[in-house]
């Protein structure tokens, strides 16, 4: 058989015509099992010799996470899924309905639904960054896929199902975190019936993109050793103009997976390769003090600014049912992200003349990864007359990240801001020996154990503790200067409760810890751990037809907080963060759904009591959809919209100037009906409708990141 070639793509990007050719063939297996077959098999095979043996499931019935806009469960407080209501921490869920009515192109766009999250230092436009509750950063390791820590750059949500957002300290669960939160992306899995969609998108920046998901059986029920195989294969390539000035971004993505099951085990195994390239845009400065809405699209970088790289995931999960009570999770992660970067780093500016200092820099050979294996054992118990839902594991990472040539070039004058004029700064340059092959180590090893105990019909209590035995090493330099080596243990405690006000109302409260060991290549002396504190109280509530709710009030101190001024890493003492939260997504009536949130966040340096960088006070955001049928035309009609607001916040770690708060308004129209018998989907939107001049984050007066300015995306999906 001939392989399905792709031709007019360079080489890297024919494995799509592979990932076609293999779904191409995963269908043919599962509706013509005789493909592939040898050509010899007996033709007077009696009927009954070709039968399977029967395949007896057991299961009790299963609560889908989301329903439309309403979350009902999150499988982010361990143990699988659970109801958000028995959850004695703010969950916060954004479905995949509201990413697919919001046409999400990035983890950016579904966190603006969530309450008090904002975003911070993004490397250049190349990182995901975020701070919740007032602390992250953008390598805190608070980026979860399937509740497995990821050391990608930039997440691509072609196979992500939903959103979950877990306040406060994780790390009883996830060791190494953030008191802030964590942020837990669920992919879509193998599933057993045969289905699929192919889309295209067209962008008002010049941008095309295509993809296609297609899942189903292969084989059989009880025909792969006596259970049910299916695939998932996800495959998405993208190309648009950078909307400042010049640049493009490019991005191909393939995604197979795997997932077998029977009665009593199941197990999934799924890969992900990413190639792409980004601009490398650190955005505007100030001028005389304040920010210049004139300078929206220029850019001081150079056309070379860039990063590319290539990402890849690996995940695995084995989970064995060995009675009603007791059952055995194993799960293993992989992730790599190898990239290259050149950039320009601007170094003096001139606000009355617009001259600036340029250098060109580059970071080369840059390859962050992470490993990560668990094993445990969950059980699901009457003791005492009370129904126990204990989990006993351990658990072993491996961090590791890794700069190698490290250029960092001379500072040239020249470039005139107002009136530039580029070519003038060329890339390339001698790597510096002191800041070449940085490197950052850090294994853990850990014992957890958790308890979630139902006292009552009414009362639940959820307690545990994790211990931690942890080392780190990093270092910079040709040759190589050991800059820390240091080790410990922690105990890391959690404690929850959860009462039952009314069948729709819960008031729950708890108390936990945070760790984080403080891993820098370039500091003055070894820094101490992180470490953190939260006491937490809420509401939750449910309200007909089908709104689900939290109200969340909380304090967390957080100790030897890390700030980086330039190159050089030092802690700044204490913080501390008070707040409250609302976040309320569902159905408001038969025809009208709606996901909302509001957060108040005072984050401060409790040294010299400044505001702690890009944590803007008042945050929120509305997005409604009204689902209707018009008169004449058949197919179901959708119109929505929204806005996200965030208050004005420090621009750096000394106040020295404040970002100005925004709001940003959308708006969508989608069109599904069927072409034939192709159920087929049509949706236009209108990103930042009033074409606002806003600045998300910053990290100094010479890097405040832009905006994008409005955006206009037209979709169109075909399903089978």
């Amino acid at each position: 058989m001939r392989l399905l070639r792709i031709s007019g793509l360079p080489g890297r990007h024919r494995r799509f015509g592979f990932g076609l050719h293999i779904a191409f063939l995963m269908y043919a297996a599962s509706t013509h099992p005789a493909i592939g077959a040898s050509a010899d098999v007996s033709s007077d095979q009696s009927p009954t010799e070709k039968e399977l043996p029967a395949v007896s499931v057991h299961a009790a019935p299963v609560l889908e996470p989301t329903v439309g806009y309403r979350p009902l469960t999150s499988q982010i407080s361990g143990g699988g899924e659970r109801k958000i209501s028995e959850i004695p921490q703010s969950v916060a869920v954004v479905s995949s309905s509201v990413m697919q009515d919001q046409q999400a192109q990035s983890l950016d766009d579904v966190l603006g639904n969530v309450s008090g999250i904002t975003q911070t230092n993004t490397l250049g436009g190349t990182r995901d960054a975020f701070i919740k509750r007032g602390f992250g950063s953008n390598n805190d390791g608070s980026i979860l896929v399937d509740g497995i820590r990821s050391p990608i750059l930039h997440s691509y949500l072609a196979t992500i199902d939903r959103v979950e957002v877990l306040k406060g300290p994780a790390s009883l669960l996830y060791g190494i975190q953030e008191p802030g939160g964590v942020i837990n992306m669920i992919t879509r899995k193998p599933e057993d019936e045969l289905h699929g969609s192919v889309s295209a998108t067209y962008t008002s920046h010049r941008g095309s993109g295509t993809s296609f998901d297609l899942t189903g059986p292969i084989g059989q029920p009880g025909q792969v050793a006596g259970g049910m195989l299916a695939f998932r294969l996800t495959g998405e390539y993208n190309t648009a103009r950078y909307w400042r000035s010049f640049g493009r971004q490019r991005d191909a993505l393939i995604a197979p997976s795997l997932s077998w099951h029977d009665a009593n085990t199941s197990v999934d195994l799924s890969y992900q390769y990413v190639d792409y390239t980004t601009p490398f845009d650190r955005g505007t400065v100030l001028v005389n003090g304040h920010l210049d809405d004139a300078l929206r699209y220029t850019r001081y970088e150079e056309a070379w600014a860039q990063s590319s790289g290539e990402q890849e995931t690996l995940r695995a999960k084995i989970e064995h049912r060995f009675s009603e009570q007791w059952r055995m999770r194993a799960t293993y992660g992989w992730s790599r992200d190898r990239y290259d970067q050149y950039l320009i780093r601007a170094t003096a500016f001139n606000s009355k003349t617009g001259i600036m200092s340029r250098s060109s820099d580059a970071n080369l050979g840059r390859n962050d990864s992470d490993e990560i294996a668990t094993v445990g054992a969950v059980g699901d118990l009457n003791l005492a007359g009370m129904r126990h839902e204990v989990y006993v594991g351990g658990e072993y990472e491996r961090q590791r990240s890794f700069r190698g040539d490290t250029i960092r070039g001379k500072a040239v004058s020249g470039f005139d801001l107002y009136d530039p004029v580029y070519g003038t700064l060329s890339t390339g340059g001698t790597p510096s020996a002191t800041q070449s092959d940085s490197l950052s180590k850090v294994h853990t090893y850990s014992l957890i154990t958790q308890d979630t105990v139902h006292l009552t019909d009414r009362l639940i209590a959820v307690g545990g503790v994790r211990w931690e035995n942890w080392q780190q090493l990093s270092g910079v330099g040709r040759p190589f200067v050991i800059a820390d080596h240091s080790h410990g243990q922690v105990w890391l405690p959690q404690f929850g409760l959860v009462y039952k006000l009314t069948p729709a109302l819960s008031a729950y409260a708890n108390f936990s810890k945070s760790f984080v060991p403080n891993v820098a290549t370039e500091v003055s002396e070894p820094l101490a751990p992180e470490r953190g504190r939260v006491y937490e109280a809420g509401l939750k509530f449910e309200a007909k037809p089908g709104i689900t709710g939290t109200l969340a009030i909380y304090q967390i101190d957080k100790q030897n907080v890390a700030v980086t001024v330039g190159d050089t890493t030092s802690t700044i003492g204490s913080a501390r963060s008070r707040g409250i939260e609302l976040d309320v997504a569902g159905q408001l009536t038969r025809h009208i759904s709606v996901i909302a949130s509001y957060a108040y966040t005072d984050a401060v340096d409790r040294e010299d009591n400044t505001r702690l960088a890009n944590a803007a006070r008042h945050t929120g955001s509305v997005f409604a959809v009204y689902d209707t049928m018009l008169p004449y035309l058949p197919g179901q009609w959708r119109f929505g919209g929204g806005a996200r607001l965030v208050g004005k916040r420090p621009g750096d770690t000394a106040n020295s100037f404040t970002l100005p708060g925004y709001v940003v308004a959308d708006l969508f129209a989608a069109y599904e009906t069927k072409i034939g018998k192709i159920p087929t989907r049509v949706q236009l939107n209108v990103k930042n409708v009033f074409d606002k001049t806003y600045y998300p984050s910053s990290s100094s007066n010479l890097i405040i990141a832009v905006g994008e300015a409005r955006l206009v995306m037209l979709n169109t999906t075909f399903s089978f």
